[in-house]
C-alpha cells in the first residue's frame, strides 16, 4: 500500500466510529480525518532505537464561523479530538508519547466548511508555540456572530419539495404522531422522531432516539446546528432547511414618504 492509500485508509477507519458525530452537519468528517492522518504521517519522527513516533501536538484550524458553531455546540471538542488522535496513532502503528495535545483555533484564511491541520513532535517539557497565533479582530467578530447571532433571515422547511413550513416557535417537534408541530405521515418516521430547538440564536436539530434515524447532508446526527441549504432526512423523508432574507426597512427618503411642499 502506497503512502497516499495508507492515510486514506486510516481516515476511513477513523470515521467509522463516533468521530463522524463531532462534525456532522458542519464539516465533512472524512476530510477532517484525512487531514489529521496526513499530518500524522508527514510529521512522524524516528527515535534513536528506530521506533516511529507520532507527533505530540496538533493544531486544527477552522473558519471562524464554523469554529464558533462547533465550540458553542461542543465545548470539549479539543479533548474529544485528542482521544481520536490517540486511536489514529495506534491504527497507524506509531508510538505516541503521552496524551496528544490538540488545539482547535479559528483562522479566517480557511474557507467555510474546510479544515487545515498542522502537527509537530515536541519533546517532553518543550514548548510548541510556533503554530499558535493570536485571534484577529476579524476572527473574534466571526466567532461572536456564529455563536451569538441569530438566523440571517426567516427560517423555514421545505418538506419533500412541496410543503413550506415557517419556523417561528422556539421548540418544534417533528414526527408521525398527531401531537407534533410538524406531522410527517410516513410509516418510516417515528411517532416522535426529532425536535428543532432554538439555541445560541439558531435552530438546532435533535434526533429523539428515532428508529429510522436523522441525517444532515447525508451524515447521521444526534444534534446539529442548521445552516441554510442543509438537506435533512427523517428516515428517508427529505426536508430542506432555509432562511428567507429579512425585509429591508423602508428608507426615510423612500418613494412612499410624501415630500413636503415648498411654499
Amino acid at each position: 500500500m502506497n503512502r497516499i492509500d495508507r492515510f486514506e485508509a486510516l481516515a476511513e477507519r477513523l470515521v467509522e466510529g463516533t468521530f463522524a458525530r463531532l462534525f456532522a452537519g458542519y464539516l465533512h468528517p472524512l476530510e477532517v480525518a484525512t487531514h489529521l492522518a496526513r499530518a500524522m504521517e508527514d510529521h512522524q519522527v524516528r527515535a534513536p532505537d528506530g521506533t516511529s513516533l507520532a507527533p505530540t501536538h496538533y493544531w486544527i484550524y477552522l473558519h471562524p464561523k464554523d469554529f464558533g458553531l462547533l465550540i458553542a455546540r461542543r465545548p470539549s471538542l479539543a479533548e474529544d479530538l485528542a482521544e481520536h488522535v490517540a486511536r489514529l496513532a495506534q491504527e497507524a502503528g506509531l508510538t505516541l508519547v503521552g496524551t496528544p495535545v490538540v488545539a482547535v483555533e479559528p483562522l479566517v484564511e480557511v474557507p467555510p466548511r474546510s479544515v487545515r491541520v498542522e502537527a509537530r513532535w515536541q519533546p517532553a517539557g518543550g514548548e510548541a508555540t510556533d503554530a499558535t497565533r493570536e485571534m484577529t479582530e476579524e476572527d473574534q467578530e466571526a466567532v461572536r456572530s456564529a455563536a451569538e447571532g441569530g438566523p440571517q433571515g426567516r427560517p423555514f422547511l421545505i418538506i419533500e419539495g412541496e410543503r413550506h413550513v415557517e419556523l417561528t416557535e422556539p421548540v418544534v417537534n417533528i414526527g408521525r404522531a398527531l401531537d407534533n408541530d410538524i406531522i410527517l405521515e410516513d410509516p418510516r418516521v417515528s411517532r416522535h422522531h426529532a425536535q428543532l430547538r432554538r439555541r445560541f440564536g439558531r435552530y438546532v436539530l435533535y434526533d429523539l432516539g428515532s428508529s429510522g434515524g436523522t441525517t444532515v447532508n447525508g451524515y447521521s446526527i444526534q444534534e446539529c446546528v442548521l445552516q441554510p441549504g442543509d438537506v435533512l432526512s427523517f428516515a428517508g423523508v427529505e426536508v430542506i432547511y432555509g432562511e428567507n432574507p429579512l425585509p429591508t426597512p423602508p428608507s426615510p427618503d423612500g418613494e412612499d414618504t410624501p415630500a413636503l411642499e415648498e411654499e
